[in-house]
C-alpha cells in the first residue's frame, strides 16, 4: 500500500474522519519541545514617541508582534541614517557607524514581510524616484565612459602594433598617460537594497555603485543559508560582514570581471527574519565560527512571542481606514535623512560623516550601562557564558541613540541627550536578553536536539506528500542521517510523542507514525 499517496488532500487533514487507522483519543494540542520562558516585554513606551506611535499603529493594521515591527522600522531607519552621521561616545576610540544588524526569529506566518512594507514603502518609493530623475544623467555619464574606453583600447592596441613594429611610440604612451587621469566617473544611483547576495557581491555595490545599503528579508536563509554561507567560505564572508558592521576597509583580491577593488568609507545595515529551525540549523552547523568570530554579538535579536490564533478581525476595523499620523511623521523623517544621506553619498563615498556627540548626561548614562554590562561578565553573573554576545551591547546602544536622536528632527550639531540616550539602554538591555534567552535554548542536549530534527523533518514530509502520517520503516530510510540509527529514532519520537506531536501506531505489520494535525494547517 503506498501510505502517502492513500491519504486526503492537505487541505482538509485537520477535518476528515480516519476509518483506516482508528484511535483511541483525541489529539491533544501540541507542545514545544523547547523552553517556554518568556522574556521581558519590549520596552516600547520607553522608546521616541514617533517611533513608538507609529510602531503601534502598525501593529494594530497587521497585528504581529511588538518587536517585528519594531525591527521593521529600525532597519529601514539605519538603512538611511547611517549616511547621515557617526556617533562617538568615547573621545579615544574611533567613531561608530549608525549602523544595525537585526535580526527576528519568528515562524512563518507571523506578517513580519507586511510590517516590513509599511516602513520600507517610502524607501523603495524614495530610491524609485531618483533613478528616475536621474537617469538622464545616468545615461550620459556612461556613454562618456564607454567612449573613454574605447579610445583606451584603441591607445593601446596602437602601442602594441607599434612595438611589435620596433617603431616608437611616445605620442601614443603620452595619451595613454592624459587618459589614465582623465577617466570619466559612472554617475552613482542610489541603490540601497539587497535580497538574495552574497557578502563579496554586497561589497562590490558598496564600491561600484552606491556605498550606503541594507539587507532587508523577511527570509534570512539568503543570508544564513545561502552560497556564501557554504563551509568553504563561511569565515571569509563573516569576516566581510563584521567588517562592514564596523565601517572599516577591506581589500578583496579576485580575477575576471571587475578584478581586485577596494573597499573603505561605505556603510551596511541589515534587518532580517528567520524561522527557528533554519538559525537552529545555522548555528548547529557554524556556532562556533559565528560566535566565535564576533558576528552573532552584533546583532540586535528579537524572539517574540507569536500572535497567531489571537489576530481576529472586526468589520469595523475591514471597513475603516486607519488613521496613521505618526507613521506619516516617521516616513516625512525618513525622507530627510534620505535627501540629507543623498548629499553626501552621491560622490561615491562617506567621506568626513559629521559625528555625534553626547551631552554629558548622556554621556554619564552610556558608560553606566557599559560598566554594569563588563561586570556582568564575571564569573557567577549573568553573562558570564555570553561574553561574546554582550561585548558589542555598548556600542549598538550608542548607535541607537544616534538614529533616535536624528529620527526626533535633531541636527548633527545638537548634543544627543540624557532622554534620548535612556531609551537606547533600555531598548539595547532588552535586546541583550532577548539574545541571551535565545542562545540558551540553541545549546541543546542531543536528545532534544535530534527531537526538533525529526519534528521539523516529519511536518515538512507530511506538508510535501499530502499526507499526515507515515511508515516507522520508512522515516528510518529518509530522515536526517542521524536519526537513521534505530536507538536515536526511538528517543526522539519518545520526545515528540510526549508533547503531543506524534502518535504511533499498528497497521498490521507496520508501525505508523501519526503527526499531529494541528501542526499540518
Amino acid at each position: 500500500m503506498n501510505i502517502a499517496s492513500s491519504k486526503p488532500a492537505l487541505s482538509v487533514v485537520s477535518s476528515f474522519v480516519k476509518t483506516e487507522k482508528p484511535t483511541t483519543s483525541p489529539w491533544l494540542a501540541p507542545e514545544s519541545l523547547t523552553s517556554t520562558s518568556q522574556g521581558r516585554e519590549c520596552p516600547i513606551e520607553h522608546l521616541p514617541n514617533v517611533l513608538k506611535k507609529a510602531v503601534l499603529e502598525v501593529v494594530s493594521i497587521v497585528k504581529c508582534p511588538i518587536p517585528l515591527a519594531l525591527n521593521s522600522a529600525l532597519g529601514v531607519l539605519a538603512v538611511a541614517g547611517q549616511g547621515v552621521a557617526n556617533i562617538r561616545p568615547h573621545r579615544n576610540i574611533k567613531p561608530s557607524p549608525l549602523s544595525l544588524y537585526l535580526i527576528a526569529i519568528a515562524e512563518s506566518g507571523e506578517r513580519k514581510t507586511t510590517a516590513d512594507y509599511f516602513f520600507s514603502a517610502k524607501l523603495f518609493d524614495w530610491v524609485y524616484a531618483q533613478q528616475k530623475e536621474l537617469e538622464s544623467d545616468f545615461k550620459k555619464s556612461k556613454a562618456h565612459l564607454s567612449a573613454w574606453e574605447r579610445e583606451l583600447d584603441g591607445v593601446k592596441q596602437a602601442i602594441t602594433h607599434k612595438s611589435r613594429k620596433n617603431e616608437p611610440f611616445n605620442e601614443e604612451l603620452s595619451r595613454l598617460e592624459l587618459l589614465e587621469q582623465t577617466k570619466p566617473s559612472l554617475l552613482k544611483m542610489p541603490q540601497m537594497i539587497f535580497a538574495d547576495t552574497t557578502p563579496e557581491a554586497i561589497a562590490y555595490d558598496l564600491t561600484h555603485k552606491w556605498p550606503c545599503a541594507g539587507i532587508l528579508s523577511g527570509e534570512a536563509g539568503v543570508v544564513l543559508g545561502g552560497h556564501g554561507m557554504k563551509a568553504e567560505n563561511i569565515t571569509r564572508n563573516l569576516a566581510t560582514l563584521n567588517t562592514l558592521w564596523e565601517g572599516g576597509a577591506i581589500q578583496v583580491n579576485r580575477r575576471g570581471e571587475g578584478g581586485s577593488f577596494d573597499v573603505r568609507n561605505v556603510r551596511l545595515s541589515m534587518g532580517l527574519a528567520v524561522q527557528p529551525s533554519v538559525i537552529r540549523e545555522f548555528y548547529e552547523q557554524n556556532g562556533i565560527t559565528a560566535r566565535g568570530s564576533g558576528f552573532s554579538a552584533r546583532f540586535l535579536m528579537a524572539n517574540p512571542t507569536s500572535k497567531q490564533g489571537t489576530r481576529a478581525l472586526t468589520l469595523e476595523e475591514v471597513e475603516n481606514e486607519h488613521s496613521t499620523p505618526y507613521l506619516n511623521s516617521f516616513k516625512a523623517q525618513l525622507v530627510q535623512l534620505l535627501e540629507a544621506q543623498f548629499q553626501q553619498a552621491k560622490a561615491g563615498a562617506l567621506v568626513d560623516l559629521p559625528e555625534l556627540i553626547l551631552s554629558k548626561d548622556a554621556l554619564e548614562l552610556w558608560i553606566d550601562y557599559h560598566n554594569r554590562i563588563e561586570s556582568d561578565l564575571a564569573p557567577n553573573r549573568v553573562y558570564e557564558h555570553y561574553k561574546d554576545i554582550a561585548s558589542k551591547s555598548a556600542d549598538n546602544v550608542a548607535r541607537l541613540a544616534g538614529l533616535f536622536h536624528l529620527l526626533q528632527g535633531y541636527d548633527t550639531q545638537t548634543e544627543v541627550n540624557q532622554e534620548t540616550m535612556n531609551a537606547a539602554v533600555r531598548l539595547g538591555l532588552w535586546y541583550l536578553d532577548e539574545s541571551r534567552r535565545f542562545f540558551e535554548e540553541v545549546a541543546l542536549p542531543v536528545d532534544l536536539s535530534n527531537a526538533l530534527k525529526l519534528d521539523s523533518w516529519l511536518i515538512k514530509y507530511c506538508k510535501d506528500n499530502h499526507t499526515d502520517y507515515i511508515d516507522k520503516r520508512k522515516a528510518r530510510q529518509l530522515a536526517p542521517n542521524r536519526l537513521r540509527n534505530m536507538q536515536e529514532l526511538e528517543k526522539a519520537l519518545t520526545e515528540l510523542e510526549t508533547h503531543n506531536r506524534v502518535k504511533i501506531s499498528q497497521e498490521e505489520r507496520k508501525t505508523i507514525i501519526e503527526v499531529n494535525p494541528i501542526l499540518l494547517v
